[in-house]
């Protein structure tokens, strides 16, 4: 479910105070346009302290509100690609999150040719040798299970720390090719080639890769090229039977996904 926005002066004026307090009294900020995940996602430059922060927010009584306060519990834990929380705060029936912010382009670009795919495989490489903590109760039977054959759920078993969401916006390229990875909220424990999986059809979708491009660079990632082929089958036509769903639900505008999706399953099920 996409999350409206709410511009920052009609917040409730307690939720105000409290940034006011943290970041100082008319602390310079700007909004961020992509992510779908928060009513409140600003960048604000404190009058002490960090340079930049980035500050996410929802009520308390938001139905996604789990999200934001998982993302805030696994921060902790996360590889040293993911920016840093400094602090979060119950305000005004609010929750807020500050992460510490990051100077990089707003997105990654996935074109066949790009040079952030080579910084970002590697990074996914990395990912897949991190332990899931105890924090993270996630599993990846509980989002794709549903569209899974129940006997496949062990091949969807692992230990490894899964962001689970590797699309081109969640990842941040510095200059010099540092790769920052955000939006941990539906961290999960699974297996280490679980985000690889994802992002070859993440490939085909943002990037425009052919099924074989795209798994060309997916197969760069140690983890993935181990996984078993009966494991990648069953997750890549389970993500794109849950694309399926969504589009049934009455989700609009899920066209793109789904071709990508059923391309990336159909390149994998072929013999």
């Amino acid at each position: 479910m996409r999350v409206g926005r709410l511009p920052y002066d009609e917040l409730p004026e307690a939720t105000r105070r409290a940034l006011a307090d943290r970041l100082g009294e008319g602390c310079p900020r700007a909004e961020v346009e992509n992510g779908t995940s928060s009513a409140l996602a600003s960048l604000f430059w404190p009058s002490s302290g960090p340079e930049m922060v980035f500050v996410k927010g929802l009520p308390l009584d938001h139905e996604r509100i789990g999200e934001l306060r998982a993302e805030a519990a696994v921060n902790p834990f996360l590889p040293a690609g993911a920016p840093r929380m400094l602090w979060q705060e119950e305000a005004g029936g609010w929750l807020l999150v500050c992460f510490e912010g990051v100077q990089a382009s707003a997105w990654a670009w996935f074109g066949d040719g790009s040079d952030h795919l080579a910084p970002v495989a590697a990074a996914l490489g990395e990912l897949s040798r991190c332990p899931a903590p105890p924090e993270v109760s996630l599993t990846p039977w509980e989002r794709w299970g549903e569209y899974c054959d129940p006997a496949d759920e062990p091949l969807l078993k692992g230990d490894r720390l899964v962001h689970s969401d590797p699309c081109a916006s969640n990842f941040m390229i510095e200059r010099g090719g540092r790769v920052w990875m955000v939006d941990w909220a539906w961290a999960m424990s699974g297996p280490a080639w679980i985000d690889t999986a994802v992002w070859g059809m993440r490939l085909v979708l943002d990037g425009n890769q052919t099924p074989e491009q795209a798994a060309a660079w997916a197969r760069t990632v140690p983890a993935f090229a181990e996984a078993p082929r009966e494991a990648v089958v069953v997750l890549t036509e389970a993500e794109a039977r849950s694309w399926e769903d969504w589009q049934a639900y009455g989700t609009p505008g899920l066209e793109e996904t789904i071709k990508a999706a059923r391309a990336w399953a159909g390149y994998w099920a072929s013999p």
